[in-house]
């Protein structure tokens, strides 16, 4: 590296250049131009919007189409492409002032300087933002929870880009599987809240989107509180709810629990229903389960409430229910197809930057409802254009309530028997079908009981709703 090696300069020394970005920047460049080895060490880590000074933008354009033809990166060869710079310099004369710059430095920690530019370039981001919001609330005309979610939405990009992909070796790899692991005392997934969910499944993995779809009333929400429910006695977890209010959520949720169902709440309550409710709440002290439930929501503003949640609690686990519900940063009307589409692959992405497992429930279509072959496929998450984007799909199917919506044409005969017989044993039963595993098996189907009066699913064998606390770790 000629002599460029990745040591600390004395603290004042590296301070002053740290605060100087003028003086960064031409310390990077110089760096490069001295040994083209040193844009390969910093080239994942920097890019051209980090310089501030424009005629820096210009040569270190230059340096990465060099770079990406396969081209050495020497002054002669830079300084040909430059031409003159702004107030009228030399692109030659500067080039060499650049290499002096560095060369007067015994050792440049490059990496670190990289780093330094790569936060340099994102304060500016994050100052033009506050100002543009500063002048935007002095402008009548504008609705303030318009200027908050563009602040999301911007302030979003900022955090996406200021993000690096890194290489990495299988090595490098395994090492960090290692870390992952001792560190994680729960293990790097987690544990399905029923034993038939697990047979069917397996686990639901880190950094994954589950997709778990249905028609209404097929007990979507209620599996997925379920799980999280379960899955919050060790593991952080976070449900954006859109579609209930809190109250009525938690109510519903907790009914197996208590015994009082939403009904019984709302015909108020005896002493004894009101003593079972403050034993629940014992209960679920200690459940690190937090609950977001606003009238609407931004995909953006899910993302920045997610990295709040992780940063505050942690975070292993998120649901939003439900995906065509979370708005789009978009001032035309878009399509409810195309939304679901964009928000999939928005939470995918934040399955991967969280590190979690993001569930995103999906109602079905009334065209995918009233199909001639009830049982779900893949194309009833809105025309299947949701799969590519999902690791685990499942799917939730009430055939009880759709042999009761699709009666025999005539009342007598083998075929309204065979109906009554197949109404009667389908009763309290929910089928989940598994549609997509990245991960195992293509396809599966396990049936659940099911007791809607307090919206609670058991294992058909065992008739247990959670695993014991015990088998939790």
């Amino acid at each position: 590296m000629c002599g460029l090696k990745e040591k600390k300069m004395s603290n004042d020394n590296a301070q002053s250049i740290m605060f100087n970005n003028n003086i960064l920047e031409q310390l990077i460049l110089g760096a490069i131009l001295q040994n083209e080895a040193n844009y390969w060490e910093i080239s994942d880590i920097i890019s051209m919007d980090l310089f501030g000074n424009d005629d820096h933008k210009k040569i270190y354009a230059i340096i990465y189409e060099l770079a990406n033809d396969n081209r050495a990166i020497r002054v002669p060869i830079v300084a040909g492409r430059l031409g003159t710079l702004s107030n009228e310099q030399d692109g030659e004369t500067y080039l060499s002032m650049l290499l002096h710059v560095a060369s007067r430095e015994d050792s440049i920690p490059l990496v670190d300087f990289a780093y330094e530019l790569r936060k340099s370039a994102t304060r500016r981001k994050v100052k033009a933002l506050c100002e543009s919001v500063i002048k935007s609330i002095g402008d009548s005309n504008l609705d303030p929870d318009q200027i908050v979610d563009r602040a999301s939405e911007r302030l979003a990009d900022i955090s996406r880009n200021a993000q690096i992909e890194h290489e990495s070796t299988i090595s490098s790899t395994i090492n960090q599987i290692f870390n992952s692991a001792t560190q994680r005392a729960a293990g790097m997934a987690l544990r399905p809240c029923l034993k038939g969910l697990e047979d069917m499944i397996g686990c639901f993995s880190q950094g994954s989107l589950v997709l778990w779809g249905g028609a209404p009333g097929s007990g979507k929400t209620a599996f997925a509180m379920q799980q999280l429910l379960y899955s919050s006695a060790i593991h952080p977890a976070s449900l954006f709810e859109l579609e209930m209010d809190n109250m009525s959520l938690v109510a519903r949720s907790i009914s197996g629990d208590t015994g009082v169902s939403m009904r019984d709440i709302l015909n108020g309550l005896s002493e004894d229903q009101l003593s079972s409710l403050l034993k629940a709440k014992s209960h679920f002290d200690n459940r690190k389960l937090t609950i977001v439930s606003p009238a609407k929501m931004s995909i953006q503003q899910v993302r920045s409430r997610a990295f709040a949640h992780k940063k505050k609690f942690g975070l292993d686990i998120m649901c939003v229910d439900h995906l065509k519900l979370l708005e789009r940063p978009s001032k035309t009307r878009i399509d409810p197809v195309e939304r679901a589409y964009e928000n999939a692959r928005d939470l995918k992405a934040l399955a991967k930057d969280l590190g979690c497992v993001v569930i995103g429930l999906c109602q079905f279509t009334k065209a995918a409802r009233q199909k001639e072959n009830p049982e779900p496929e893949m194309e009833d998450f809105y025309g299947g254009s949701l799969e590519e984007h999902a690791d685990l799909m499942l799917a939730n199917f009430n055939r009880h309530a759709w042999l009761e919506k699709n009666p025999p044409a005539t009342k007598n005969g083998k075929m309204f028997e065979d109906w009554m017989g197949k109404k009667q044993q389908t009763k309290g039963e929910i089928e989940v079908y598994k549609l997509k595993d990245r991960f195992g098996s293509p396809r599966d189907r396990h049936i659940f009981d099911w007791d809607g009066r307090i919206t609670q699913f058991k294992d058909k064998a065992t008739q247990e709703q959670f695993f014991a606390d015990a088998e939790l770790l």
